[in-house]
């Protein structure tokens, strides 16, 4: 690291180094020698749906990610499936889960296919102290006014990479943003109402942490819940904990929330529900498109189900599944005469993970992003045409 630093002095000319000196060496570049979005690390989301839908196969490493959703949606199952993920990358692989609601269940994890033993559990939900032990605490000379930092916070341990605890860390997931505590909710007497004591105490934190998120190159996941404003009588009455501060600080938002109606249901054969399809939508996206959606089934206590049929669909949305007539489907050298026996055909596992890994391979590389473009052009044509053929039928109607 020092010898490339001294290789870099050495090239820039007097006046760059003076620049150097104020920006910093580590921030400043001239010779366009940085990493893209589009080559950011990623961490699949366990669902293949969700992973297309983000745009670059999963949630990207060094940036923060928002799940935010009603109750019984699933977003702790999300997070937990990231941490799954990042751990069959490599068994050394470690996470941290911050328990701000007291509710971490080990069992469940385990049941979900997750290394407990690499799982960090933090259970505090005091905000101060959940983002001191992330991002350290600094103390401030009062002779030079300059700052340091007394105590190193879990992402300075990752970016040092010396302790061996913190090494291969990857994912840290807080649950949730609601359930945290500010400083000023904490020493406010029982029924005292306070003005926005999140969003004031995320503005300014959130600037403290995405620096140090982006150093240490770890997936920083917010759960967070939707709430409802009963001041709003036109538009979207949602809103979630955070306000426009965490919504700012976020790179990627998935809003999940379960779908209605009776197809969307799993139910035993006493007709209890005990399960249901998800639909996320993406809101925000600094490394994709925005606004796409996934669907996913979930089934309680277990995870998610019906697989089989999810890279079903996206085989089908993506080309690689063709259709020659209503009925049959053409899988690869494969053809099936059904809807039943194409979801059948992806029930063996091998099958299945060969397919997504086909599926990722298209939908990242450039001939698939082409084709989209060119699907958009033909659509902005089209639009342009009806729009001239309805001018001409105006002016028909003038004359």
């Amino acid at each position: 690291m020092k010898k490339e630093k001294e290789k870099k002095k050495e090239k820039t000319s007097e006046s760059e180094k003076g620049l150097l000196s104020l920006f910093g060496d580590d921030c400043l570049y001239f010779d366009g020698n940085i990493s893209s979005v589009g080559s950011c690390d990623i961490i699949r989301t366990g669902s293949a749906s969700l992973d297309y839908a983000l745009g670059i196969g999963g949630y990207p490493r060094g940036r923060i990610v928002q799940l935010a959703g009603k109750e019984s949606s699933g977003k702790t199952l999300l997070a937990l499936l990231a941490i799954k993920s990042w751990q069959e990358e490599h068994p050394e692989n470690t996470a941290m889960f911050v328990d701000a609601e007291f509710t971490y269940d080990p069992e469940w994890a385990t049941s979900l296919g997750l290394d407990t033993s690499r799982i960090i559990v933090a259970k505090t939900n005091e905000a101060r102290k959940i983002f001191e032990g992330l991002i350290g605490k600094t103390t401030v000379n009062k002779v030079t006014g300059k700052s340091s930092k007394s105590i190193d916070g879990v992402l300075d341990l990752v970016a040092a990479g010396t302790d061996p605890k913190f090494k291969r860390l990857g994912v840290i997931v807080i649950d949730s943003v609601a359930a945290m505590n500010t400083p000023m909710e904490t020493v406010a007497s029982i029924g005292k109402q306070n003005m926005a004591p999140m969003p004031r105490f995320l503005s300014t934190e959130l600037k403290k942490l995405t620096p140090s998120v982006a150093e240490a190159n770890v997936l920083m996941i917010f759960i967070n819940q939707i709430r409802t404003d009963p001041g709003i009588m036109y538009g979207n009455p949602e809103s979630s904990p955070g306000g426009r501060a965490l919504k700012h600080g976020c790179s990627v938002m998935v809003n999940i929330a379960p779908m209605l109606g009776a197809d969307n249901r799993i139910e035993d054969s006493s007709k209890t529900q005990i399960g249901h399809r998800v639909r996320a939508k993406i809101d925000k996206n600094k490394v994709g498109v925005p606004y796409r959606k996934a669907e996913y089934m979930i089934k309680y206590g277990i995870g998610m189900v019906e697989k089989n049929k999810e890279i079903l669909d996206l085989g089908i949305k993506i080309g690689l599944i063709e259709r020659p007539t209503s009925r049959s489907y053409v899988i690869g050298t494969d053809k099936v005469d059904s809807r039943q026996a194409a979801e059948d055909y992806f029930l063996d596992d091998e099958k299945r993970k060969s397919f997504e890994e086909k599926c990722r391979e298209y939908y990242l590389s450039d001939e698939h992003k082409i084709s989209l473009a060119n699907l958009h052009n033909e659509s902005d044509d089209d639009d342009d045409d009806d729009d001239s053929d309805s001018e001409n039928h105006d002016e028909d109607e003038e004359l």
